[in-house]
C-alpha cells in the first residue's frame, strides 16, 4: 500500500482552511457592507491625506492644527461638490428616461439598417443584447451611491480623524513591539503617500480638463462628467474608458456628429497626456495593476459593497500591492498583481 506523504496532507488541510476562511470573511463583509464601506472610505481618505498631513508637520505645524486645516479643506471641497453637482445630478437623473428613449430609437434604426444589409438576422434584438442606455443609468447610480454615503459623512470623518491621528503613534508602538518591522512600515506609508498624492492631483487635473473641454464643446452637464472622470481615474486601465462612455453617448444624442467625435478626441487626448505621459513621469516606479486583477477586483468588491465598492476596489487593491511589494516574503504576490511594466522594471534591475 502506497504511503501518503504527510507534507501533502498538511498542505491540503491548509488549503481548505484558508479557502473556508475566505468564504466566511467574504460572507461577513457582505452582511456588514454598510459599516465596512464607511471604514474603507475613511481608510481611503486617510491614505490621500497622509502626504499633506506629514508635510505640514515637517513645517512645524502641530498635529491638531494640521488636522483642522485638512478638515477645513475637506469641508470646502465637499461643500463645493454638493453645490456644483447637486442641481446637475438632479436634472440629469430626471432627464435619463428622455435620453434613453432617444437612444433606443437610434439603436433600433441601426438594427434595421444592419438587417437590411443582411449583417444580422431579422430576429436579432439589439436592445436585449447590448443596451447602451444602461451606461447613463450606471453613471447616475454611481453618483447616487456617493450621495447616499454623505448621510453618514459625520461617522466617516470621525473614523478618518482617529485613523490619521493614530498613524504617528502607531509607528512609535511598532518601534517598541517590533523594531525590524518599522522600516517596512515606513516604506508602505511612503509608497501610499506618493501614490495617492500623485493620483489625486492627476485625477483632479483629468476632471478639470474634461469639464472645461465638454463645456466648450457644448455637452450637457460638463461638471458632472468631469466629476465622474475624477472618480474613475482612480481605476487604472479601464476607469477612463468607463468615464468616457456616458459623456460620449450624450454628445452624439444631443449634438451633431462632429461634436460627438470631438468628445471622443477630448477624452483620448486628456487620458493619453495625463495617464501615459504625466502620471508615469511623476510616479517613477510603476504601481500599476494587471487589467485582469482590476476587472476581478471591480466584480468582487462591487458584489460585496455595491457601487461604492466598485469605486474604492482599485485603491484598496493598490494598497495591498504596496504592502506585498514592501516585504520579501510577499513580493511574488505583488508581482502577480502588477502589470507588464512592473515585469520590465524587475528585468532591468537584474541586468
Amino acid at each position: 500500500m502506497k504511503k501518503i506523504n504527510p507534507s501533502y496532507s498538511l498542505a491540503g488541510i491548509k488549503f481548505w482552511i484558508i479557502s473556508a476562511s475566505l468564504v466566511i470573511l467574504i460572507a461577513g463583509l457582505k452582511s456588514a457592507s454598510n459599516i465596512v464601506t464607511l471604514f474603507l472610505l475613511a481608510i481611503l481618505l486617510t491614505a490621500i491625506s497622509l502626504a499633506p498631513f506629514d508635510w505640514m508637520k515637517k513645517k512645524g505645524v502641530s498635529d491638531g492644527i494640521a488636522m483642522l486645516i485638512i478638515l477645513f479643506v475637506l469641508w470646502v471641497v465637499t461643500s463645493g461638490l454638493v453645490v456644483l453637482l447637486g442641481s446637475s445630478l438632479t436634472n440629469f437623473l430626471a432627464t435619463i428616461p428622455t435620453y434613453q428613449v432617444k437612444l433606443e430609437g437610434l439603436w433600433e434604426s441601426l438594427q434595421k439598417l444592419l438587417i437590411q444589409y443582411n449583417l444580422v438576422e431579422e430576429n436579432f434584438d439589439a436592445l436585449k443584447q447590448i443596451n447602451p442606455g444602461r451606461a447613463l443609468t450606471v453613471a447616475g447610480n454611481v453618483f447616487s451611491g456617493f450621495s447616499s454615503m454623505l448621510s453618514n459623512s459625520l461617522l466617516i470623518i470621525l473614523i478618518f480623524v482617529f485613523m490619521l491621528m493614530e498613524v504617528s503613534s502607531f509607528k512609535n508602538k511598532l518601534a517598541l513591539i517590533s523594531p525590524d518591522s518599522l522600516g517596512s512600515m515606513d516604506k508602505v506609508v511612503a509608497s501610499l503617500k506618493k501614490y495617492f498624492g500623485i493620483k489625486t492631483l492627476t485625477s483632479l487635473a483629468t476632471g478639470i480638463f474634461v469639464s472645461v473641454g465638454l463645456a466648450i464643446i457644448g455637452v450637457d452637464f460638463p461638471i458632472l462628467w468631469g466629476a465622474l472622470a475624477f472618480l474613475l481615474n482612480f481605476i487604472p486601465n479601464i476607469g477612463s474608458i468607463i468615464a468616457a462612455v456616458p459623456a460620449v453617448l450624450l454628445a452624439f444624442l444631443q449634438l451633431p456628429l462632429g461634436y460627438g467625435i470631438a468628445t471622443i478626441i477630448l477624452f483620448f487626448a486628456v487620458n493619453f497626456v495625463i495617464g501615459n505621459i504625466a502620471e508615469p513621469k511623476l510616479m517613477g516606479k510603476s504601481l500599476g495593476l494587471s487589467s485582469f486583477v482590476v476587472f476581478i477586483s471591480l466584480i468582487i468588491w462591487g458584489w460585496i459593497l455595491g457601487t461604492v465598492g466598485m469605486l474604492i476596489a482599485t485603491p484598496l487593491t493598490i494598497t495591498l500591492k504596496i504592502i506585498f511589494d514592501s516585504r520579501e516574503e510577499t513580493r511574488n504576490i505583488g508581482i502577480l498583481l502588477g502589470d507588464s511594466s512592473a515585469i520590465k522594471e524587475i528585468q532591468k534591475s537584474k541586468e
